[in-house]
């Protein structure tokens, strides 16, 4: 056992809160003068071990300094735990189910906002550079030579393994840890598919996944005195009878389960803490989980099978009831639209520009506050007219669409229709409106109207406009939908009828009910003032 303070040490002259403490008697030796990697908070400390152990908590809060301290007690614990159990050696199994972990947290992060698939293209560039290094039948001329050592430090300027294995507590063989990095660098180009796939919009279930085993840590036995109740292990398996989730699912949230009972070290259901979870909620926090991964995924996870517990009578009450991560973004992080003059500096240029791309892709997303794939994929086909009202109708036989609510009819903005869009409708007679299929590459990945949507955005850089989501926060296609909410909201039209014109889901059960209609969309969209070209048509009434 851990010998420490319980409270968090605060130093009398810099009021910085420490971690105090001691490596345990029957460790001293072993441990003297080794170092161990610990996270403390959003950073990682190197610490030097030695009899008595002192860790700056790196905070003058007192509420956050015990949640780091009781966050670094625990990696400790773990680390004394690990050097007990020794070096060991991992099964092809092991290897594979360790792998799976970096696979699972790359794509769950990702998923929901994958961006660019260029970008996951780079990356699988770089891993591809230090996993040549793998290939037996490598021979320096044609190929990387088969050098295994130099591909491990290829792959760790790319991801922290040691790191990984020192938060689980796992100590291996140098041959384990080769194969290791090994198995990780095809896990996480595996993902990086995976999320380009999603990038494209692809979000049909992931086969991939299937393939990891789940993690299962060894674990000491429990006293059979402690082994009152039901187990967790046995909990999940109750509640995935009842509930019949997606096998992929059930994978998923067995090796969240694992990871729960490896971090508190026991599988009693009945011995299970609110504590205990609110440790492990700041334990993924510390080892760089999303909140969105760590609320939605691993939280969730554990919510519900508690909650199933209890609605059966087997547990008394669900100990990880109201607790997640509460955090908002950061102030500097919320994407932003454009400015009316950067607006109107883009619809001037488009109002000039001879391709049928940069005339008409600006102008409709500006109208309409569609996303700019889908615009890019419209087709001579999808602009309609209904008693007497011009639209556009997003529709998946175009291409993909990001839910159910993005299929919907938008109708054109009179401006749109005195520019002469219906009469390029006219002239394409039918199909893709911005892109030629027959122009296609052979063996191309990307999907055309991607390709359009990417030199709309280089179009826009062009014009001297300051976009990027990381240094400017505004994407330079996405942008247009935030800026639509603005003028609509200034020229006083409902959120609602806001929501259903750019396919935005109904906060709220309330507006979720009705419908909006094509004449009240096209009332609205009229009254809509696009920066640099029209005024608003205050005499029409939303």
């Amino acid at each position: 056992m851990v010998i420490s303070m319980s409270r968090p040490w605060r130093h009398p002259d810099t009021g910085i809160w420490y971690y105090r403490g001691r490596v345990p008697a029957d460790l001293k030796a072993q441990l003297a003068g080794k170092t161990v990697s610990i996270q403390v908070g959003d950073e990682t400390s190197t610490v030097k071990l030695s009899p008595i152990i002192k860790i700056s908590l790196r905070t003058r809060d007192a509420s956050e300094a015990r949640v780091r301290h009781s966050s670094v007690q625990t990696q400790l614990q773990e680390r004394w735990a690990a050097a007990r159990k020794g070096t060991i050696s991992l099964t092809h199994k092991q290897i594979v189910a360790l792998a799976g972990l970096w696979y699972r947290d790359l794509v769950l992060t990702n998923q929901d906002e994958p961006g660019d698939p260029d970008n996951w293209d780079i990356y699988q560039s770089l891993l591809s550079d230090g996993l040549a290094y793998f290939d037996p039948e490598g021979d320096g001329v044609e190929r990387e030579p088969y050098d295994p050592k130099r591909g491990v430090r290829e792959l760790s300027r790319i991801f922290n393994l040691d790191l990984f294995l020192e938060q689980r507590g796992l100590q291996i063989d140098s041959e384990s840890r080769t194969k290791l990095f090994e198995a990780v660098g095809v896990a996480l180009m595996e993902a990086a598919e995976t999320l380009k796939r999603r990038g494209y919009g692809d979000y049909r279930p992931d086969r991939t996944v299937e393939r990891f085993p789940t993690w299962e840590p060894d674990r000491p036995k429990e006293p059979i005195a402690n082994r009152s109740g039901p187990t967790m292990t046995e909990l999940l398996e109750g509640w995935a009878k009842e509930s019949q989730p997606k096998q992929a699912t059930l994978d998923l949230w067995r090796s969240y389960i694992a990871s729960f009972i490896s971090f508190i070290g026991h599988d009693n259901a009945l011995s299970v803490t609110r504590s205990d979870v609110v440790n492990w909620k700041q334990h993924l926090l510390d080892s760089n989980n999303s909140v969105k991964t760590i609320n939605d995924s691993k939280l969730a996870a554990l919510k519900a099978v508690f909650n199933w517990a209890v609605a059966n009578e087997l547990l008394p009450q669900n100990p990880a009831d109201k607790v997640s991560v509460r955090r908002g973004k950061k102030a500097g992080q919320r994407m932003l639209g454009f400015e009316k003059d950067e607006a109107a500096t883009i619809l001037t240029a488009a109002a000039q520009a001879t391709s049928p791309v940069y005339r008409w892709v600006p102008l409709l997303c500006a109208q309409s506050g569609a996303r700019v794939s889908e615009v890019c994929q419209l087709r001579a086909e999808d602009i309609h007219c209904e008693d007497g009202i011009w639209y556009m109708s997003f529709r998946p036989e175009a291409g993909s669409l990001k839910n159910d609510g993005s299929e919907r009819k938008v109708p054109l903005h009179p401006h749109v229709l005195e520019a002469g869009f219906l009469a390029f409708v006219r002239s394409k007679g039918r199909g893709p409106l911005f892109y030629d299929p027959n122009r296609r590459r052979p063996g191309a990945k990307k999907p055309q109207p991607k390709i359009v949507a990417k030199n709309v955005a280089a179009w826009v850089h062009r014009l001297g406009i300051e976009v990027g989501r990381k240094e400017h926060r505004k994407d330079p296609n996405h942008a247009w939908r935030h800026l639509f909410k603005t003028l609509g909201r200034d020229a006083g039209i409902q959120d609602s009828v806001l929501d259903a014109i750019t396919g935005n889901s109904a906060p709220t059960v309330g507006r979720e009910y009705g419908e909006t209609w094509l004449t009240t969309a096209s009332r609205a969209v009229a009254r809509i003032q696009l920066p640099g070209l029209t005024e608003p048509e205050t005499n029409l009434a939303a």
